[in-house]
């Protein structure tokens, strides 16, 4: 995005296009949403375990999945012969059953993935972004971060599933990753700030 205006950095006056300083490294107060990519951002599969990402879809699976077995057992023994009733309900609950699950599973296949097959990497917080995920009304929190890899500075653009903005801006976090899929490790210091 090309800023209109011209802001420069609180600390050092130099022209600032970004959320960090490129030349003191000081956090200068532009918001993430308009502030310039300087580095290309790279696919990110986010692989945390928590409520929304696992636990939430896993109870429609069970829901659906259960309604899709049982209901069809119960139009069986109705007596009455409803074949047409019979596909309809089993493949419609049993259809979003199956699906539920798959998006419960995937976030547990990528963190088994990552804690046999990845690597430690440490990330700088460049700032944070309104998801379009609302949680209690508020909305989730993207986390962006740079990395340093093999083609040099990538961003990530990590979905937290959380309204919180745990890790202070131009602050280093760990990340685990193998192959697209990330996850922040969380350390005991990182629970506190």
């Amino acid at each position: 995005m090309q800023n209109l205006e011209k802001k420069h950095c609180p600390n050092c006056g130099a022209p600032i296009t970004t959320e960090i300083c490129p030349y003191c490294r000081v956090e200068t107060g532009i918001d993430t949403r308009t502030a310039d990519m300087e580095y290309p951002v790279i696919e990110c599969k986010e692989a945390h375990i928590d409520f929304w990402s696992v636990w939430f879809p896993m109870i429609f699976a069970v829901s659906f999945g259960f309604f899709g077995l049982i209901m069809p057992i119960g139009l069986l023994f109705d007596g009455r012969e409803k074949v047409g009733s019979l596909i309809l309900t089993f493949g419609l609950f049993g259809i979003i059953g199956i699906v539920a699950f798959v998006i419960a599973i995937k976030p547990i296949i990528r963190y088994f993935q990552i804690q046999i097959h990845g690597k430690e990497i440490e990330a700088t917080v460049y700032g944070y972004m309104n998801d379009n995920v609302h949680l209690n009304d508020l909305p989730a929190q993207i986390v962006k971060l740079l990395l340093e890899t093999k083609e040099g500075p990538r961003f990530i653009l990590y979905q937290l599933g959380d309204v919180k903005q745990p890790y202070k801006i131009n602050s280093k976090i760990k990340l685990k990753v193998y192959q697209d899929k990330f996850l922040i490790v969380k350390d005991k210091k990182y629970y506190f700030e």
